[in-house]
C-alpha cells in the first residue's frame, strides 16, 4: 500500500500538501507543494528523497513550493497538458488514466483523472489498492462539504459535469484528501442553506471538537453525501431545494441537479 503523509501548511488559505511514497521503489511524490522548507524537514525526518512533484492545477498556492524543491531535489514536475507553461518547472504532461507510483505487482498506484471546472488544467489522483478505489486527492475540485470555486479560470457547469462523472458514483468508503481545510466554514454554509440537516449539525460539532490546526477529519464519500450540499443535489430533499430558492429569492428555480449545483456555487461565492 502507498504511504500517505498529509502536511498542514498553516497558510492563509489553509492548504494541504501531500507526500505519497511507493514503499518498494521508494519513489516519493509531493502533491501541491506549498512550503519547500516545511516539506524538506518532513522528508529529512523520514529519510525520504523527493522524485516527483504533481500540481493538481496552476494556481500559485498549489505550485509555490516547486522552485525550492526542484532546486534541492531535482524533482520532475508533472501536470495537466494545459498546465505546461503555466506551472513552474512542469515538464511531464499527464495523460488521463496514467498510472503514477505503481507497485511492482501492479496492485497499488495513483490514477490520473482529468477534472476540469475549478480550472481547465486540473487533475485529481485516484488511489487504487488491490484493484479498488481507496482514496482520492482532489486539489480544488472537491472539498469537505464543498467544491472549488470557478472564479479564476473555471466554469461551474463544467465543474458540475466533472462531479457527476468522476465523483458522484465513487464507492462510499473512498477517502477524501482535499487541497484545503475548509470543513468548518463549508459546514456552516451548508447549514445556512439547510439548517435542518442533522448530519451537517453533527459533523460541525465533531469538527469543532478537534484540535485547531492539529487534527483533521478524513471524511469518506458516504459521509460527504450526508452533509455536502453539492452531493445532496443529486437526490434533493425539499428542505435543500426550498433553502436554495429562498436564498436566491427565486421560488421558480428548477430542482434538477445541475440548476441546483450552479445556484449553490453562486451562493457560496457570495457567502
Amino acid at each position: 500500500m502507498l504511504d500517505i503523509l498529509r502536511i498542514y501548511t498553516d497558510s492563509p488559505l489553509r492548504n494541504f500538501t501531500y507526500l505519497v511514497r511507493e514503499p518498494n521503489s521508494k519513489k516519493t511524490l509531493s502533491i501541491d507543494p506549498y512550503d519547500p522548507d516545511q516539506i524538506s524537514q518532513v522528508l529529512k525526518k523520514k529519510s525520504w528523497n523527493l522524485d516527483y512533484i504533481l500540481n493538481t492545477h496552476e494556481h500559485n498556492d498549489h505550485t509555490c513550493g516547486n522552485d525550492g524543491l526542484v532546486s534541492k531535489y531535482k524533482a520532475k514536475v508533472l501536470a495537466h497538458p494545459a498546465g505546461i507553461g503555466k506551472i513552474p518547472h512542469a515538464s511531464h504532461s499527464l495523460e488521463e488514466g496514467e498510472k503514477i507510483l505503481e507497485s511492482p505487482d501492479g496492485n497499488s498506484y495513483l490514477k490520473v483523472i482529468y477534472t476540469p471546472g475549478h480550472t481547465f488544467a486540473h487533475v485529481c489522483l485516484l488511489q487504487i489498492e488491490d484493484g479498488s478505489p481507496y482514496a482520492v486527492f482532489t486539489g480544488d475540485t472537491i472539498f469537505n462539504s464543498g467544491v472549488g470555486n470557478c472564479t479564476r479560470g473555471g466554469d461551474p457547469k463544467t465543474l458540475y459535469e466533472t462531479v457527476l462523472k468522476e465523483f458522484q458514483n465513487l464507492p462510499g468508503n473512498v477517502r477524501l484528501y482535499p487541497g484545503h481545510d475548509y470543513l468548518k466554514n463549508n459546514l456552516k454554509f451548508s447549514l445556512s442553506i439547510d439548517p435542518k440537516n442533522e448530519a451537517a449539525t453533527k459533523a460541525l460539532a465533531k469538527a469543532e471538537g478537534m484540535k485547531e490546526d492539529q487534527e483533521f477529519w478524513t471524511t469518506n464519500f458516504s459521509e460527504e453525501r450526508t452533509f455536502n450540499p453539492f452531493f445532496l443535489i443529486f437526490d434533493p430533499k425539499e428542505n435543500l431545494v426550498s433553502g436554495i430558492r429562498n436564498k436566491i429569492q427565486d421560488q421558480s428555480l428548477a430542482s434538477d441537479p445541475q440548476t441546483l449545483f450552479i445556484a449553490l456555487r453562486s451562493l457560496r461565492d457570495k457567502w
